[in-house]
């Protein structure tokens, strides 16, 4: 057997051996698999690489000509012109002039006229050229009684952040300078100030996840991603009528808000006078920043009530509820008053800490034979990435490595300067396709936060007491 095998090697070799490539085959090989040679490219004849030389020999048993049952690729894309290449269908959406040589190469390639570019005029670097249509909107510029977060990032790393009320004398004072109020009004969100000692701030409007994580804290918040997903739990949509148990901070009262809009209505019970407090005060403080922001005010429908849930419910009527939210440290006491106002159907979401709490609700369920069964459990993991261009720590944009031999001592024999190609063009903006990215979790995530537990209002079958009619 190995005697055959090396017969077998030792036959093809002498025969790869004895076969000539064509030039322009040695430059697409050395250059990029893109890169396709046309029929009689440097033999005219068809048969020879040169003008004057012999024919080419083709050696016994060494088929060159691609099968006809395999699809034909051209210029790195299938016959039927779908390409193979992500980064190859991404140029074709951009402009010419910010495409690297070796896109601008690819996309030639593959047609027979040469990829026209145009370079931006001098002193500009091509991104601050509009087309031509109608003007951008703006949006609203800051107001005093507005909210704003102001953001200083290094490196990637958000090194301060705070959210601030605009007021007509106030400034915001940090280790990274002073900034008037008066200066930022009249600024659009986006845009960039420089404090007083040379760092630029980004402005930007608090979304609603953003504020709930920034505002003032009585208890521990519920957290953005445990309240998306009690939201879906409980199919909240607008005119449904809410019940929430444990106003805590006010974060997931402001969801439910929002949720139910003008025409719903959100009932949020505490039992403790302070966290009441600080509940009504983040969510009033939201309202009036949104009324400053948008022209059309944010919905009157919360209704807190600082009381106890099972004394307050019988005083309440008939009100329904068509979902309820519970964040209470025993949810299962206060299950049977909630039930008796709870559409049939209906919803509970729970928020406990730990898996214990759990087990308590479910074995309290479970021993007062309450009409609730338990749908899911889940626990919310949410994981942040950093995808963003290599910087070095001097500000300036890695190089992009290419696939070859040792570059350095190459460079160090022709005396060049390996960062001064870096240096010259750290300013400019490079084309697409030139710049390394580097892409990985970020070092902390928000790991445990709680346990989820969805509850449904059911009602159990009758039980029959005449028996059937035999057939």
């Amino acid at each position: 057997m190995l005697q055959r095998w090396g017969g077998r090697v030792a036959s093809l070799c002498q025969a790869v051996s004895g076969y000539r490539v064509p030039p322009c085959g040695c430059q697409a090989l050395l250059t990029c698999r893109h890169h396709t040679c046309p029929p009689g490219a440097g033999h005219p004849k068809g048969n020879t690489d040169s003008p004057g030389d012999g024919p080419m020999d083709t050696p016994p048993g060494l088929d060159t000509s691609p099968p006809s049952d395999q699809p034909r690729f051209v210029g790195g894309s299938r016959a039927w012109g779908r390409s193979l290449s992500p980064l190859h269908r991404l140029s074709q959406m951009l402009p010419p002039q910010f495409l690297s040589p070796e896109i601008q190469d690819l996309r030639s390639a593959e047609s027979e006229e040469p990829l026209l570019t145009h370079s931006p005029p001098e002193g500009s670097s091509g991104l601050d050229s509009q087309p031509d249509g109608p003007p951008a909107p703006l949006g609203t510029a800051f107001a005093p009684g507005d909210l704003v977060i102001a953001e200083f990032k290094r490196r990637h790393y958000t090194e301060f952040k705070k959210m601030f009320s605009l007021t007509d004398s106030g400034k915001l004072n940090s280790n990274w300078g002073v900034v008037g109020h008066m200066e930022i009004v009249g600024k659009l969100p986006g845009q960039r100030l420089r404090t007083s000692r040379g760092f630029e701030f980004l402005l930007k409007r608090p979304s609603l996840e953003e504020y709930i994580l920034l505002m003032k804290r009585g208890p521990t918040i519920s957290y953005p991603k445990d309240i998306a997903a009690m939201l879906m739990m409980m199919d909240v949509s607008p005119g449904d009528v809410v019940l929430e148990a444990g106003s805590g901070s006010g974060g997931m009262t402001l969801f439910l808000s929002r949720a139910v809009g003008l025409e719903g209505r959100v009932y949020s019970f505490e039992v403790r006078a302070d966290h009441h407090a600080i509940a009504k005060k983040n969510v009033s403080k939201w309202r009036s920043a949104w009324d400053v922001r948008s022209r059309n005010p944010w919905p009157e429908n919360v209704h807190f009530i600082n009381q106890d849930l099972s004394a307050a419910l019988p005083t309440m009527g008939s009100v329904a509820f068509d979902a309820a939210a519970l964040d209470m440290l025993n949810p299962q006491v206060a299950l049977p008053a909630i039930l008796t106002c709870l559409k049939q159907g209906g919803v509970c979401a729970v928020y406990v800490a730990n898996i214990t709490q759990v087990i308590d609700l479910l074995e309290g369920i479970r021993s007062c034979r309450l009409p609730l069964l338990c749908e899911k459990i889940q626990e919310m993991s949410v994981k942040d990435w950093l995808v963003a261009p290599s910087v070095r720590k001097d500000g300036t944009v890695s190089q992009r490595v290419e696939p070859q031999g040792n570059t350095e001592s190459e460079l160090e024999g022709n005396g060049a300067d390996p960062q001064s190609d870096t240096e010259m063009l750290s300013n400019a903006v490079k084309p697409f396709g030139q710049v390394p990215y580097i892409a990985r979790p970020l070092p902390w995530q928000a790991g445990h936060t709680a346990f989820l537990v969805q509850l449904r209002k059911i009602r159990a079958a009758p039980t029959r007491t005449e028996p059937e009619e035999s057939s």
